[in-house]
């Protein structure tokens, strides 16, 4: 196999690029800037429903609400003896012996940027505008801290896809530990994932010519480690990403047509199927968070045509399949499985037929990685508009997160300027569910 000296520093500027980084300095910067290192065996497959799901018609009906408040789905009963959720979720109804459903999700704020970033990260935002697609963090999002934390590894240890999640970024981390985004749905036919491949015009007499003159260049870099102390190649993390370019094991983890057809069609041949049958591709190859965004569960308008005909097919038959796979293959203790929202929807129907926010009270799902599934926790009222029991703010949830991720929410990351951050600034993990 080629040696990484076969290949040019200037190609890997042309590749790879997170946040205006090579692909081989963000791994660089990620062994250098990371707080501590530490070996753990779960991994997250993270669903954020990008929108804001109605939490009244998916997984806190309320059929014996008036007409304007509970809507026009029935609630069915599960694999889960007592447990129910809306007839729209077929698929899942068979798997909640797998997952647990947090009915009582509450925070304060019904924006969807500031929303995105208080589920994206556990802390509400400070002052500004959270609507642009940008890395517009105020603390880092969970991949990132989990990348903060972790062990580099053969693959990028946080992934996005099919694009970069509004606050998913990671702060005052820095861009090493903001994801590798793949730009791209896997869905579509031509899906590939740019910058894993080598640039096509590297031949092989220019690899030599190339590989000689690195050596040559080691030569005066190992030089002067000995006089004047440890200096690090930079050619060591350009092995990485060319490691990442090379690896058959790796290239093999984004290339989703490996997968039988029967198994493609399980997941279903949709955004939201093929992006979680990648997804557990990406850490069954060594990705410790990935992250999918499915959307758009912004339902103003025309809320029961839009759950039945447009979002819930394709969401409910992802989410089973997903479920399923993990066990078959013995993951399903390893990943955590998390579906969040950044807020649910208004108990009354609107006058077009749509539900609009409503952060008061609404519901995620996690399941995997160990937590106790098969149960509900926490409660809404008769209109499914005020948690009655067993609050949970975003805190919690992070909390929690981390810690089935081996992580202690306890723990503190500093900012450039030495100013002292905790990971979650009050949460508790929720004890049910460990």
């Amino acid at each position: 196999m080629p040696t990484p000296s076969n290949f040019n520093r200037r190609d890997f500027l042309r590749v790879g690029t997170i946040g205006g980084l090579s692909l081989a300095e963000m791994m660089r910067l990620q062994e250098t800037c990371a707080a501590e290192s530490s070996r753990h065996d779960v991994n997250c497959i993270f669903l954020f429903a990008l929108g804001g799901m109605p939490q009244q018609d998916m997984w806190d009906l309320k059929p014996n609400a008036p007409s304007e408040i509970r809507g026009d789905f029935e609630p069915i009963d599960t694999a889960v003896p007592g447990m129910q959720v809306s007839d729209v979720l077929p698929k899942i109804s068979r798997v909640t012996d797998k997952l647990s459903i947090l009915r009582s999700m509450t925070h304060t704020d019904p924006d969807h940027g500031r929303g995105y970033h208080v589920m994206m990260t556990g802390k509400q935002p400070g002052a500004g505008d959270f609507n642009g697609n940008q890395n517009n963090n105020h603390h880092p999002s969970l991949g990132s801290m989990v990348s903060f934390f972790g062990e580099p590894g053969p693959l990028p240890p946080y992934i996005s896809v099919p694009n970069f999640l509004n606050s998913g970024g990671p702060a005052f981390l820095g861009a090493s530990h903001g994801p590798f985004v793949i730009d791209a749905d896997p869905a579509a036919p031509e899906f590939s994932v740019r910058d894993v491949t080598l640039p096509v015009h590297v031949t092989e007499s220019r690899g030599r010519l190339r590989q000689e003159a690195l050596r040559q260049i080691n030569k005066l870099e190992q030089s002067a480690e000995r006089v004047s102390g440890p200096v690090r190649s930079l050619d060591a993390f350009y092995e990485k990403a060319y490691s990442l370019m090379t690896s058959r094991e790796a290239k093999e983890a984004f290339e989703i047509s490996r997968e039988s057809e029967s198994l493609r069609e399980e997941y279903g041949i949709t955004s939201a199927g093929q992006c979680c049958l990648l997804a557990r591709r990406m850490v069954e190859a060594g990705c410790r968070f990935v992250s999918i965004e499915n959307g758009h569960w912004d339902t103003h308008r025309k809320n029961t045509y839009s759950l039945r005909e447009l979002l819930c097919p394709a969401f409910d038959q992802a989410v089973a399949a997903l479920l399923n796979d993990l066990e078959s293959r013995g993951m399903l203790d390893k990943t955590l499985v998390v579906i969040s929202t950044e807020f649910g929807r208004t108990p009354r129907i609107n006058e077009l037929l749509g539900r609009d926010h409503w952060p008061n009270a609404f519901s995620v799902v996690m399941a995997g990685g160990g937590i106790k599934a098969g149960q509900i926790i926490g409660a809404t009222d008769k209109l499914a508009s005020a948690v009655v029991d067993r609050p949970i703010t975003p805190a919690d949830y992070a909390a929690t997160i981390l810690h089935c991720l081996g992580i202690d929410h306890r723990k503190v990351m500093h900012t450039p300027l030495g100013r002292p951050v905790p990971l979650v600034d009050g949460g508790k993990v929720v004890s049910e569910l460990v």
